[in-house]
């Protein structure tokens, strides 16, 4: 197949197939400085756009720069917090190691003075036993020598009596 070129590109009419050039004519000359002026005005327009496109591609690089600056100023931030984190965590950790180890001196010690309470009593419970035994033995003595007192009385005054007979 065959290409073919646009004839009115030329300036050849629609119904035209010459394929030569015509000379320029006064309104074909005003068209091309129609489409010339038109041609300026959209290369000016691109050349506008291309302007603002930079412009934009500056912003966008900026605001990219501010945003990576702002990133690496909260990751800075964000280290540091993790560990100041860290470090109280630690703190914390050591602190409850030292309650831990109080609180089973606390218990061991609590648990020593219980036993030394239960020893104490415990004696204290032998004294009393032993106090009541001793009490039941003077009181049982007592009576005893109330006995041998009346027993010696009884016995003095039948002596008394067997010396007047």
């Amino acid at each position: 197949m065959q290409k073919e070129l646009n004839p009115e590109l030329f300036g050849a009419g629609a119904g035209g197939t010459t394929r030569f050039r015509e000379a320029p004519t006064d309104s074909a000359t005003q068209a091309q400085a129609h489409v010339e002026e038109k041609i300026a005005q959209l290369r000016q327009n691109v050349d506008l756009a291309l302007d603002q496109l930079a412009s934009t591609v500056g912003q966008i690089n900026d605001f990219i720069k501010m945003s990576q600056a702002k990133m690496d100023r909260t990751l800075a931030q964000v280290r540091q917090i993790e560990v100041s984190q860290q470090a109280l965590s630690g703190d914390v950790a050591q602190r409850l190691t030292h309650l831990h180890q109080r609180l089973n001196e606390r218990k061991t010690s609590e648990a020593k003075m219980q036993e030394m309470m239960d020893r104490h009593n415990g004696i204290l419970r032998s004294y009393e036993v032993r106090m009541s035994q001793l009490q039941k033995l003077i009181a049982e003595k007592e009576h005893q020598a109330l006995m041998s007192q009346a027993a010696f009385n009884e016995a003095k005054m039948e002596l008394a009596r067997l010396k007047r007979m």
